[in-house]
């Protein structure tokens, strides 16, 4: 899953995240996370080739509006693992307080989803307890 501020695939980088749909579309889901202070919120756009390539690659959509009084988003599930951009990337230490890379390895990250209610909920399935 990849997740990440504002609207993605955006040719405007003061609205997202400038990408195009090759260079992720290994990705299970995409999540577009809203970040009110920087003015970076999701924003869909149905017509775009991007959403249309999103569809036709069953990439899952998220929008993640963390300002709604009825969304729960817990970080700190992932940011207690270690990142491994660095490992990855080594050249990437500069974008290391930014960008985090993390390894679902003994943990199913689970998605479930009622696109009517829209309702979302995202939790580990794992023999280990991380929630402890």
């Amino acid at each position: 899953m990849l997740m990440g501020p504002g609207r993605w695939g955006t040719s405007t980088p003061s609205l997202g995240v400038p990408v195009r749909f090759s260079e992720i579309n290994q990705m299970a889901a995409l999540c577009e996370i809203s970040y009110p202070g920087g003015n970076l919120m999701p924003e869909l756009s149905y017509g775009s080739h991007f959403f249309m390539d999103l569809i036709e690659g069953q990439t899952y959509y998220i929008a993640l509006f963390c300002e709604k009084q009825d969304v729960v988003f817990q970080s700190g599930l992932l940011q207690r693992r270690p990142s491994l951009l660095t490992q990855i990337l080594p050249e990437a230490e500069k974008y290391s307080d930014t960008l985090f890379v993390y390894e679902i390895k003994d943990d199913t990250l689970m998605l479930e989803a009622d696109v009517f209610s829209q309702k979302l909920v995202c939790y580990f399935n794992s023999s280990r307890s991380e929630r402890s």
